[in-house]
């Protein structure tokens, strides 16, 4: 979503615990970045690493292994690869052959030395009576610690993390969340916006360093999209918000940080040739098909408020004009088939980036103090201010800016679905919602959010007057909304059986402090066969 001007849209207990920072690998050897796993099949696993060598080195043999026990001794797989400067040398391998439903081990070796130990998942085939998600997204290193990692890490009933983008920030130091970066001791490298391959590749390994990211990535299988900011801020599939014309071509920027992407991240394929897809699918035997799309990049049509001349009656049009699409029609047509293959699975898990939910902006004038210190600068939040009475959407950078295809989108749901959830991130706000066409009716979907991990919620743009006043205000005029918490940083437990899907919010109460205090805030389920009955 937007950040330099972060709203043109506006928004529009649990058990108690103590968690604190543990220490990660040390910044020296040759496995300074950690190991992960991802894309995880029924017999196959991706498995990541990147080897720290002088950069006269030209390629480094690698070893890796695959094992039933953390002392890796009962060897289920092994193999040899190499490592070298055209992928910085990150390692990506596809292991096979592998046994379905299982937590495997795994480690690399190069150089003389050995890799930290991985802990990894399969999916199952046949049966399957329960699963467990953990969902984030917008995870800003300079913003404060990722204490949400570290609480995922430490959990040992989690089959997955869903990652649903902005896994990196492209700012640079003095912009957008940097301003505790040198308290904080996390000032981003490079320094300025990333724009280059080696820019890209530079902020991925920082991220990549952080002892809660290793620790995370490290104990469980992730599943990732992009969203905007592994690219840079609103982007579409021409262009962004945040990129001008003095910042070279839009195009090589954006190869260059796809390119960044598929090497430091563990997901299958590569960005040869331009490849842009990451749109795919999962299947946890006969409870869940997990389909991830991509609402960023690939089939996004600008956003209302991008190009010249713009005003509320080309906005207007825009938003009417049957044409515009955010996922594009080859990816509208994959998901349809998708959802056709997927009527044998209880539940249909669409994991996607934005909000779905049609949402409502409350008057805020009696709701936000301007007189409070705001992330926002004074003129945008009057100006947000007077916008807000009209009452109307103004997320256009979520679904809200792409009204009719969402109502097709919807309707394939409908149609084609038998217990679709949905799950978005993007907004740094924890949210639950019933969602019908069109707005009226029954529920054809419900919408899990997960907050941010460290990236600023919408309190820090909007001062309230009186504690959580813009909460209940937006909560007051979207009924759709079930849940709506935009203070706290955290994330998202999904649970899945049979007979439900539970959403369980999981919220931290700071990000600037090496020790914190960790809650269940919200849960919320549906039940298979009622989707029509929405989240209670």
């Amino acid at each position: 979503m937007q950040r330099r001007s972060i709203l043109k849209g506006l928004l529009s207990g649990a058990a108690m615990a103590t968690g604190a920072i543990k220490p990660g690998l040390a910044d020296a050897g040759v496995f300074r970045h950690g190991v992960a796993s991802g894309d995880p099949t029924s017999n196959s696993i991706i498995l990541w690493t990147r080897l720290s060598v002088e950069p006269a080195e030209r390629s480094l043999p690698v070893s890796w292994q695959i094992a039933s026990g953390r002392d890796m001794r009962q060897k289920i797989a092994s193999g040899h690869t190499s490592a070298d400067a055209s992928g910085d040398f990150t390692v990506k391998v596809d292991a096979g052959n592998l046994p379905a439903g299982r937590t495997l081990f795994y480690r690399f070796s190069a150089s003389g030395e050995k890799s930290m130990i991985g802990r990894t998942k399969t999916l199952p085939d046949g049966t399957v009576s329960s699963l467990s998600f953990a969902v984030v997204s917008c995870a800003n290193y300079p913003a404060g610690f990722f204490h949400v990692y570290r609480e995922i890490a430490n959990r040992d009933d989690l089959d997955a993390v869903l990652h649903l983008g902005d896994y990196i920030y492209e700012y640079g130091m003095g912009e957008y969340a940097t301003d505790r970066a040198q308290q904080l001791d996390r000032i981003p490298e490079p320094l300025h916006e990333t724009l280059t391959l080696a820019d890209y590749r530079l902020r991925h390994a920082q991220y990549k360093r952080d002892p809660d990211s290793q620790a995370m990535l490290a104990s469980l299988p992730l599943i990732a999209v992009w969203d905007d900011h592994e690219i840079a801020n609103d982007a579409w599939r021409g262009g962004a918000e945040n990129h001008r014309g003095d910042e070279g071509d839009w195009a090589a920027r954006r190869n260059a940080a796809i390119q960044a992407y598929f090497e430091w991240m563990p997901i299958r394929g590569s960005a040869a040739g331009g490849a842009t897809r990451i749109y795919r699918d999962f299947r946890w035997g006969d409870l869940a098909s997990l389909i991830m799309l991509d609402t960023r990049l690939i089939g996004r049509d600008p956003q209302p408020y991008i190009g010249e001349n713009v005003n509320e009656e080309t906005i207007l049009a825009a938003l009417q004009d049957p044409e515009r699409r955010l996922l594009g029609r080859a990816q509208e047509e994959w998901l349809r088939q998708s959802l056709r293959a997927s009527t044998d699975t209880t539940w249909q898990i669409i994991g996607q980036q934005v909000m779905v939910t049609e949402l409502k902006t409350a008057d805020l004038e009696p709701l936000v103090d301007i007189d409070k210190p705001s992330t926002l600068p004074r003129e945008r939040l009057l100006d947000i201010v007077r916008q807000s009475k009209q009452s109307s959407p103004y997320l256009f950078d979520t679904w809200d800016g792409y009204p009719l295809a969402r109502d097709g989108f919807l309707a394939d749901l409908e149609q084609l679905a038998a217990n679709p959830v949905v799950l978005s991130g993007d907004l740094h706000t924890s949210l639950a919602a019933n969602i019908c066409r069109a707005g009226i009716g029954t529920p054809v979907t419900v919408e899990y959010m997960a907050s941010s991990v460290t990236s600023p919620g919408f309190s820090e743009y909007l001062p309230d007057k009186y504690p959580n006043a813009v909460r209940d205000g937006t909560l007051e005029i979207n009924p759709a909304l079930q849940y709506l918490e935009t203070t706290a940083r955290g994330w998202l437990c999904l649970r899945l059986t049979p007979e439900r899907c539970t959403g369980e919010w999981h919220l931290i109460n700071g990000i600037f402090e090496r020790n914190y205090r960790s809650w269940r805030d919200k849960t919320l389920t549906v039940h298979a066969g009622e989707i029509s009955k929405g989240l209670r």
